[in-house]
């Protein structure tokens, strides 16, 4: 769905900098906090998917994607809260749509109801609703289609982990009922990278659980896929409460062979999108929305905002039935390495018949350019 978008050059420009650039990710996220996830740089990544996703979904014109994404992209460098990005966005979505639709004045009922019934139908009433789950399973998924809770999992060993903490009078460590066949939806295209980021859920709660562990975890751990830091605490928290060395070993097993399964392919944000009627069908009906009489841009915010974060789904869905989005993950171990190796690959190595060239020296080169410049600011100034 999304494909075409991500290949274009201004998309991946505007995606290096919400990566690299602080004035894209250094901002409030006060009213983003979520109990049991860790939210943190990525979400400004997420929340531009959120804008090419809607955008492709309700607005879909070619003509107008450019100025649409620098808009955004001045968002980004003038905003200080993600809560606000967020807000322009949806802002902008119905500013599209009033430049594709040629509409002079906003305030027409003939024409608020253009807007308006148009995001209704493209969003809500031929809209979808989100999946977000573990990129190991995606070849299952598009070749066999998607069973809730029915794919290669170590559920049973699991199950066997509360046993041992009940043991040493600890309390249920895992909050999961393995034998249900429920999985969850959203209409928060941004909650679904996160769900698909910290997959499975139970997993993660259980290495990063604030009860047993204690408040000064680093939950963000778990995105960097870093082992050691994964099982740092629980190591600590078997060891203070004298767990023997054959629970210690039956747990950091399971542990570590859940993270192989789950490290089995690169790890992308996968998105499973099913249309809403099929999951579930009592929306706000769209009249509703054409009797408010508040700012046009007040109430198309209030129509792309979500309003259910966890839709249960325990049907099969045929491969028919569903679309796939793939995204890049802000956490990519692979890509940093590549550019890591880019950067020392293009640091200067060039030889003379002297030898090889000073970093003495090229930072005398670096400190004659900074006075020049400097020199060139005073003669303007001056």
């Amino acid at each position: 769905m999304l494909k075409e978008y991500l290949k274009r050059l201004d998309v991946l420009k505007i995606i290096k900098e919400i990566k690299t650039n602080d004035k894209y990710f250094n901002k409030s996220t006060n009213n983003l906090s979520n109990s049991f996830m860790c939210i943190s740089n990525e979400i400004a990544l997420f929340i531009f998917y959120d804008a090419l996703y809607k955008y492709k979904i309700i607005v879909d014109d070619n003509n107008l994607l450019e100025e649409y994404l620098n808009q955004v992209d001045k968002l980004y460098k003038r905003l200080d809260n993600f809560e606000d990005v967020k807000y322009g966005i949806n802002k902008l979505i119905c500013k599209m749509l009033i430049a594709k639709f040629d509409i002079k004045n906003i305030n027409e009922d003939f024409y608020r109801e253009i807007i308006i019934s148009n995001v209704y139908d493209k969003y809500i009433e031929d809209g979808y609703y989100i999946h977000g789950f573990h990129s190991t399973y995606l070849t299952d998924i598009k070749e066999k289609g998607f069973k809730p809770e029915e794919y290669f999992n170590y559920y049973d060993r699991f199950n066997k982990v509360n046993d041992i903490f009940e043991k040493y009078n600890q309390s249920r460590i895992i909050n999961k009922d393995f034998s249900s066949k429920n999985i969850y939806f959203t209409d928060n295209f941004i909650m679904g990278c996160y769900y698909s980021m910290y997959a499975p859920l139970f997993y993660y709660s259980f290495l990063f659980d604030e009860v047993s562990y204690g408040n000064r975890i680093r939950k963000d751990n778990c995105l960097l896929s870093d082992y050691n830091s994964l099982t740092r605490h629980l190591k600590r928290f078997m060891n203070n409460n004298s767990f023997s060395e054959i629970d210690k070993k039956y747990i950091l097993d399971l542990v570590e062979d859940e993270w192989k399964l789950l490290h089995t392919k690169k790890n992308y944000i996968t998105l499973l999108l099913v249309k809403r009627k099929k999951i579930f069908d009592k929306e706000i009906k769209v009249s509703e929305y054409l009797k408010d009489k508040k700012d046009i841009y007040e109430i198309v915010d209030r129509m792309l905002n979500s309003k259910y974060s966890n839709l249960e789904y325990d049907k099969y869905l045929s491969c028919d039935d569903f679309e796939i989005i793939e995204l890049d993950n802000y956490y990519d171990e692979e890509e940093e390495k590549k550019e890591e190796k880019l950067v020392k690959e293009e640091l200067p190595s060039v030889n003379n018949k002297m030898g090889g060239v000073s970093i003495l020296l090229l930072l005398g080169c670096l400190l004659i350019s900074l006075g020049v410049i400097i020199s060139i600011f005073s003669i303007l100034g001056g």
